[in-house]
């Protein structure tokens, strides 16, 4: 075992690199709590989003084993949102606002027609997707989902069982998003400049229990920034020519990804500007779910991806803790 990884024991789940893009002008990232108490502390002291020895397994023994360092993907945070930056919403250019203007009085329209669409080189796609499924891994909630795999068998919640769980999907992940096929994969790119997401200590994740079978299919909705948040899904067939939308987020929708965000948080919801409304699911402070796994914005953003579903609308629901 190196010393240098024994030292690392300040292990985040949220990498430094995207919580500088929740500081304030001072410097502050503020989150709020489900009885709605806010606090805030500096982002540059990297004590935000981290659990002490949060990825160091069986520590103290002979078969310690620090696994903090395969997040190298962190040190890629500035680039990959840089160039997500780069893809321009439908809207930017004086003709397409034109354009935009005139699709808002069609009735008619398609969230599809107000995207601007996009081929993602190999290297940003599989970049990207790393980052999210290493956000989604290491998040609060799925280490409390991890933990809680010995309960399958009438044990009590374990760490260390977590933990293993938690080396073992990154491991596979990583592995996939490296080396594996890279087609039948879709992006759409919430820009919201206007309104301000926010970002809870769990996510939407209908992806990463495919790392069981070792393949890439699933859903999930990811807030990176304040102005930008991920919508990954893995259709059926593909366009050829493009593989990622991006479009400007109504209001609307920021709120409806926002309530999403509350029911998969459990003790903090990071926000830049005014805090949120808390929601009755994350007053509950426990990582809830959907009841089944379907959300009528999730259609809305499927649709753009080409996933045709006919499934009937339902409203939000939580079900019980995960």
């Amino acid at each position: 075992m190196a010393s240098g990884k024994k030292s690392n024991r300040n292990h985040h789940w949220w990498p430094v690199g995207l919580q500088s893009y929740w500081s304030d002008r001072a410097g502050d990232v503020s989150w709020i709590e489900p009885d709605g108490k806010i606090e805030k502390k500096r982002s540059t002291r990297r004590k935000i989003g981290l659990k002490i020895h949060g990825h160091t397994i069986f520590r103290g023994s002979i078969w310690e084993d620090n696994f903090e360092d395969e997040f190298e993907i962190d040190s890629d945070v500035h680039e990959i949102i840089s160039a997500l930056y780069g893809l321009k919403p439908f809207g930017g250019t004086p003709a397409e606002f034109v354009s935009l203007i005139w699709l808002l009085r069609k009735k008619d329209r398609s969230l599809r027609d107000m995207c601007k669409l996009y081929r993602l080189d190999e290297e940003l796609q599989r970049k990207l997707l790393l980052l999210v499924y290493s956000l989604l891994i290491r998040s609060p909630g799925n280490r409390n989902r991890y933990e809680g795999y010995p309960k399958i068998f009438g044990r009590d919640p374990d760490e260390e069982v977590g933990k293993g769980n938690m080396a073992q999907n990154y491991r596979s992940a990583k592995r996939l998003c490296q080396k594996a096929s890279i087609s039948n994969q879709y992006f759409v790119l919430m820009h919201s400049p206007l309104k301000n997401f926010i970002f809870g200590d769990g996510s939407l994740d209908w992806l990463t229990h495919a790392l069981v079978a070792n393949r890439i299919n699933g859903k999930a909705l990811l807030p990176l920034t304040p102005n930008l948040c991920i919508y990954f899904c893995t259709p059926m067939c593909m366009w050829p020519t493009h593989n990622c939308a991006s479009l400007i987020a109504a209001p609307w929708m920021v709120d409806w990804v926002n309530e999403i965000t509350q029911i998969y948080a459990r003790d903090k919801l990071f926000f830049l500007g005014r805090p949120p409304k808390i929601a009755e699911a994350f007053r509950q402070r426990r990582f809830l779910e959907h009841k089944e796994k379907t959300d009528p914005l999730i259609d809305m953003l499927d649709e753009i991806a080409g996933i045709e579903r006919c499934w009937e609308i339902k409203g939000l629901g939580a079900s019980s803790p995960l």
